[in-house]
């Protein structure tokens, strides 16, 4: 007997839980995922009871992103803690606060020029998104020296793009799109941590999709995606064909051609979508039996570029009571992930610079995850791969197949693409259907 489903979500990352419990307010959802647990690359591990992101994954915008829209949507509402001040760890063995709290942290921050970087905010406060998309396919490196922006100032959008865009690069990193993004960091605050970490909003989707009498399978490797008639009408599954009406892949971008037939879809379409470069990088999570930092916002580092916070100084739920969680992350170019002597190297840096600011922390180490990504985000954010470049959510020439996640479509940077991307595709699926 074959089964028949309204929508048939591909894999059960963030992306397909997502759109899976939106999707599950409508009609019947399956969702696939090949791996035995759900999550994706933001799946949370438990070790001893601290609860282990994979990379720090704080969500810009918190409670009005695209991602806190849909839980409010869904009647499935969470708590999002608002990090405190920010602050940048430099190469001199100096400390300061990381302007990107408004006016009072640039006068406070010994990282950047006082009165040009706040000339820099109210010009990016004053252009329109037309100013901003007219400097997409210019890289920062391309922009400094058009606009003559001073050393310090650099810097500081250097490490901003590292964190915003997960680009380090700025001579690849789209000088518009970080500057869109930044205004709009200005605009509606920063990040936001999810309170229980990220099981919270994974708990939250699956809740829905079951309380709608939707399904989620584990071990379930979607093998095709079944088109007849130049529509999407189902999917073979460990050799069983299941329909459905819709069919959603959430699968990185690059690997849908494993499973839809090639000759089906233009050249040109198929060539983007298998060299759309992802984000790669390595993190660290020390699990600590004490707190050695009392910081609650943002950590920066100049050098190397990288990032990260104390995820239990914000919600102590992750860690056991009196423990301290701590994660980092630095990205860096897929080919050195690739290259076991170069990562290492990449690793060694990274933990060299935490242990210089924080010496305590091996004192009270309990467990220490470093984790050697090649694909942190779907898509890295630059002058070729901007979102007027990415591939959309659509193949032309084949109707009822919809394509979501962080590397399709979407606004914004990092995570933010993803959850963009998921609200695109389910109006598109709602106007279609209505």
């Amino acid at each position: 007997m074959i089964e028949n489903y309204d929508y048939i979500v591909i894999g059960a990352g963030i992306a397909g839980l997502h759109i899976g419990a939106l999707l599950s307010q409508h009609g019947k959802v399956l969702v696939l995922e090949k791996a035995k647990e759900i999550g994706g690359r933001a799946r949370v591990v438990d070790i001893n009871g601290f609860k282990l992101d994979f990379g720090p994954h704080p969500v810009r915008f918190g409670p009005i992103s695209a991602l806190g829209a849909s839980l409010n949507e869904i009647n499935k509402s969470i708590d999002f803690i608002k990090p405190g001040t920010s602050w940048a760890f430099l190469d001199d063995g100096t400390k300061t606060i990381f302007p990107s709290g408004g006016i009072m942290a640039v006068l406070k921050s010994k990282l950047v020029p006082t009165i040009k970087t706040l000339k820099f905010m109210i010009k990016i406060k004053k252009m329109s998104v037309r100013d901003f998309e007219k400097l997409y396919d210019l890289s920062l490196l391309q922009w400094f020296d058009q606009e003559n922006i001073v050393p310090s100032l650099q810097k500081f959008l250097i490490m901003a793009s590292s964190a915003i865009q997960v680009n380090p690069f700025p001579d690849r990193s789209s000088a518009g799109e970080l500057l869109h993004n930044f205004s709009r960091v200005l605009e509606l605050g920063s990040v936001y941590y999810p309170k229980g970490g990220w099981t919270t909003i994974f708990n939250a989707f699956l809740n829905k999709i079951k309380d709608n009498g939707g399904e989620i399978r584990l071990n379930e490797d979607v093998s095709k995606i079944i088109v007849e008639d130049s529509t999407a009408i189902g999917v073979f599954t460990n050799d069983k064909l299941i329909h459905g009406k819709t069919i959603i892949s959430t699968i990185p971008i690059q690997q849908l051609f494993t499973i839809l037939d090639e000759t089906l879809c233009e050249k040109k379409i198929i060539e983007k979508c298998k060299s759309l470069r992802p984000t790669a990088g390595v993190s660290i999570d020390f699990c600590l039996s004490k707190s050695i930092s009392d910081i609650n916002g943002i950590i920066f580092f100049d050098n190397p570029l990288a990032f990260g916070f104390i995820p239990s100084n914000l919600s102590p739920e992750v860690a056991p009571k009196g423990k301290s969680l701590m994660t980092f992350f630095t990205a860096a170019n897929l080919e050195d992930i690739k290259d076991k002597n170069t990562m290492k190297e990449i690793h060694q840096r990274l933990r060299d610079t935490i242990l210089r600011f924080f010496p305590d922390l091996e004192q009270y180490l309990l467990h220490e995850r470093p984790l050697f990504l090649e694909m942190v985000d779907g898509v890295e954010v630059n002058i070729e791969q901007h979102k007027f470049k990415r591939p959309g959510n659509v193949i032309k020439g084949i109707k009822k197949l919809y394509i979501t996640g962080d590397s399709v479509g979407g606004s914004g940077a990092g995570g933010d693409i993803g959850h963009e991307s998921v609200r695109n595709v389910y109006k598109m699926i709602r106007n279609q259907n209505y």
